[in-house]
């Protein structure tokens, strides 16, 4: 969507206004700190409370928190409009305002990271509501635009009870304006001549969905809702029958609007190079950089972190073709692979395998499923689903099995390390168990971070393998091969983003890398998804800088079960929290020499309540 990624909604933000200014002014911090937590649970509640698509994923009993889901009005999102965008960015500078009445110095440690992250992600949004920016950005993106999460939306949503049932034919009812809002707002932007798309793949998208009829996954799966609730069969047969009626007269025509208005717009203008040819591009690009990586560092110094790594990659991958030839030709031709049966079997390995070296979660219950064909996006090879505040069912992962080649191929263990065990659904499991802030749980999250740390324990993992037999030069191949691409990546995405590289430039700059006859892919790749790349790449660039910086501080006192836990230690937040709480951890150990510091988290010295 044209927003940034972790905006949080004008109803949400409405609510700080309510904070009585004695509470936030008083010196005492026991009451600063329980109108702190009053002021992030209510941010939780009324978004629970005015998103009932988020309120069914987050939440299983809305009782617990007093609500009622049943009196909700239903809409999947915002319509897109001047009025709403000018009333977002008024509430978002309210939010800032409220917070900036609290005096940090008299939260806990827990909340002034929550502090800084509002404040982090509030001036932010601040900057993207400027006017000049009103038409920057796509709604619909290859990888994230609405008609692809839609999709994800409807396809893995589950009800808890008979209300939230009588909501799904609202909640498809709501579809049609709602995209007519982005459509119009797509038009404007052809208008303004900043729109950059691929109408190609909407228009493929939304004719394969369209063409689907009754057979859908979206389809199959709204209906599937209404069994297993204990209803009456004339019930079910009821619910099913007014879902299936909104699906063909609001869902599916939405679809066609889609792909005919594509195909009426790709006459008119549209962007063919990189964000930096619009007339505020670059400047926007800033922005959309610093929400994507969660990072305070420059593109620049990015692309120059990249390019430092990519010669050091290179030079160590040279030096071992030289030193072990028969080796790296065995790993050129795929002849290395694991001994897995299934991906449950490769968790469980990545469960035993990690417990040295990751603080303990105990034994998480989680199930392992395909994502279905009609709904599967290509870019995407699998997703963990974030699971609700008080979660009683296992933990989801999908795989996208048309991506999956070969199960016992190198990259599938990977996927699975970046998806589950050490990556999202053990990161996740750790912050909900270490975490307090409901908040800070499901609503706070930094996909910088998120996909940054994934991506990091992700090549990691493969150390694991020499279990396996797989020697470990060749493991160190395969790392290396993907940090030469993340490195690419990273360098490629800024290049054309934000440097403003033309076609010809990009093909003569990285010949020495990619085939030439796939410059115009790699080059439309960045141009349509700026900085979405990044958010794994250049996150895992700041933790691998961060664990160097580490390692070389404590020689061997380092661990890394204690660098973990100080990375993993405030949940989902900006790098500079996480880089606080890693300097923490070494002066912790540098002032306790063989103590058990190094294997446990960083000391904290937050307010203490009267």
């Amino acid at each position: 969507m044209r927003t940034l990624p972790k905006r949080l909604s004008a109803l949400l933000l409405a609510l700080s206004l309510t904070l009585p200014l004695a509470a936030c002014s008083s010196g005492d911090p026991a009451v600063v700190q329980s109108r702190f937590d009053d002021f992030t649970q209510e941010m939780f509640l009324g978004t629970m409370q005015s998103d009932f698509t988020s309120s069914v994923y987050f939440v299983e009993n809305p009782e617990a928190y007093g609500f009622d889901r049943s009196e909700m009005e239903v809409t999947v999102g915002v319509e897109e409009s001047d009025e709403n965008f000018r009333e977002t960015a008024k509430q978002n500078e309210a939010t800032l305002d409220a917070l900036h009445r609290f005096d940090r110095s008299l939260l806990t440690a827990e909340q002034q990271d929550t502090y800084d992250l509002l404040e982090w992600s509030g001036e932010l949004s601040q900057k993207s509501y400027e006017d000049r920016f009103r038409y920057y950005g796509s709604y619909f993106s290859n990888l994230s635009g609405v008609h692809t999460s839609l999709l994800t939306t409807l396809s893995e949503l589950q009800v808890q009870s008979e209300e939230d049932l009588q909501k799904i034919p609202d909640l498809l009812r709501s579809i049609p304006d709602y995209i007519d809002s982005l459509l119009e707002y797509t038009r404007k932007q052809q208008e303004e001549e900043v729109l950059t798309i691929d109408f190609d793949s909407v228009i493929d998208v939304c004719d394969s969905t369209a063409s689907q009829g009754e057979d859908s996954t979206v389809l199959l799966n709204l209906l599937a809702q209404a069994e297993g609730l204990g209803l009456s069969e004339e019930a079910v047969a009821r619910y099913q029958s007014e879902i299936r009626e909104a699906y063909l007269e609001c869902f599916i025509p939405s679809y066609e609007k889609i792909a005919d208005t594509m195909r009426e717009l790709e006459h008119g203008f549209n962007n063919t190079e990189g964000m930096a040819a619009l007339p505020e591009g670059k400047d926007y690009y800033e922005i959309l950089f610093a929400a994507a990586t969660a990072l305070d560092e420059s593109p620049d110094e990015i692309r120059q972190m990249a390019e430092e790594r990519l010669d050091k990659t290179i030079s160590r991958m040279g030096g071992l073709a030289f030193l072990y030839p028969d080796a790296y030709n065995g790993w050129l031709e795929e002849g290395y692979k694991t001994a897995f049966a299934s991906y449950e079997e490769m968790l469980t390995f990545l469960d035993s395998a990690t417990d040295a070296s990751f603080p303990d979660v105990g034994e998480l219950s989680y199930v392992i499923d395909p994502i279905p064909a009609d709904v599967a996006n290509s870019g995407v090879a699998a997703y963990f689903i974030n699971p609700a505040v008080d979660e009683s069912g296992p933990l989801r992962i999908r795989v996208n099995t048309q991506n999956t080649v070969d199960m016992n191929a190198l990259s599938t263990f990977s996927t699975l390390a970046h998806e589950g065990i050490p990556g999202h659904m053990y990161a996740s499991a750790y912050s909900y168990q270490n975490l307090s802030s409901d908040f800070r749980k499901v609503l706070a999250s930094q996909t910088g971070y998120n996909e940054g740390y994934a991506t990091y324990v992700e090549l990691l993992s493969l150390g694991y393998l020499e279990e396996q037999g797989i020697p470990a030069e060749v493991l160190e191949m395969e790392r290396l091969n993907a940090e030469l691409s993340n490195c690419l990546v990273t360098i490629m995405d800024i290049s054309v983003n934000y440097d403003g590289m033309s076609r010809e430039e990009f093909a003569d700059a990285f010949s020495m890398y990619i085939d030439p006859s796939f410059a115009d892919y790699y080059y439309d790749m960045m141009r349509l998804e700026p900085t979405a790349y990044l958010s794994y790449y250049a996150g895992w660039l700041k933790l691998e800088s961060l664990r160097d910086y580490a390692e070389k501080e404590l020689d061997d006192s380092f661990t890394e079960m204690g660098f973990h836990t100080a990375i993993l230690k405030s949940g989902s937040v900006p790098y500079f929290i996480v880089e606080r709480n890693v300097n923490a951890w070494i002066e912790e150990v540098k002032a306790n020499p063989g103590s058990s510091a190094a294997e446990s988290e960083p000391e904290s010295e937050p307010a203490k309540a009267a």
